[in-house]
């Protein structure tokens, strides 16, 4: 019986270990075609850690303690500038994005938050300025922008535009701000184009342009 149990267990902490194999971004490599990564040498899709994997954002590249199960990336993984400085923290699950993810600027402030579901961005995104004020409100369902689009000025943090969105193209009305909070101008949307009267203002309110649209061009 206890040689049993010892087999067993001997058997239990061999899977461990196997689950906990950690390779170095250099012992590794991306099939740039399938997106699936590999030990050097090896058929085998790799699973287990990999540290200091690699992602290319902009001008700058991310490195990140990664795992890989089953081909797919899963688990919360914290990527870096190459300062040290925290750059973004995201959740994936069989290989999708899903959950809140978080994107910082390298002097801590947050940049973006975002949350995903199956892969998708579902809820309401926000950007914010390197000095955290901030600077849009996104509202996404399955990727595709749907509700009111509101963009904020950098440095004041009031509203300056607001736009109705759906199924990412812009539908009905959008309007746009003077920084004291008075309507600057207003136009109307059908499928992402220009369509009805539009209108822009002075300070005091008095209208100073007027048009109608028709398909995005100007018909009076």
């Amino acid at each position: 019986m206890k040689k049993l149990i010892l087999g067993l267990f001997l058997v239990v902490s061999a899977l461990s270990f196997s689950a906990e194999r950690t390779l170095s971004y250099e012992e590794t490599f991306l099939n740039k075609k399938t997106g699936i990564v590999y030990a050097i040498g090896e058929e085998t899709p790799y699973t287990g850690v990999v540290e200091n994997y690699k992602f290319l954002s902009g001008d700058s590249v991310l490195e990140g303690r990664v795992i890989f199960k089953n081909r797919l990336m899963e688990g919360t993984f914290k990527l870096l500038y190459p300062s040290g400085k925290t750059a973004s923290i995201a959740t994936f699950k069989n290989g999708e994005k899903e959950g809140e993810q978080k994107d910082f600027y390298e002097n801590g402030v947050i940049r973006l938050e975002i949350s995903y579901k199956n892969g998708k961005m579902n809820g309401i995104g926000k950007k914010y300025s390197a000095k955290g004020i901030l600077r849009g409100e996104f509202p996404y369902k399955d990727d595709e922008l749907n509700g009111v689009v509101k963009q904020y000025n950098e440095v004041t943090g009031k509203l300056e535009i607001e736009a109705n969105y759906k199924n990412g193209k812009a539908e009905g009305s959008v309007r746009k701000y003077y920084p004291n909070g008075k309507l600057q101008a207003e136009a109307n949307f059908k499928d992402d184009m220009l369509d009805g009267i539009s209108r822009e203002y002075d300070e005091t309110g008095k209208i100073i342009r007027q048009g109608t649209f028709k398909d995005n061009e100007q018909i009076n």
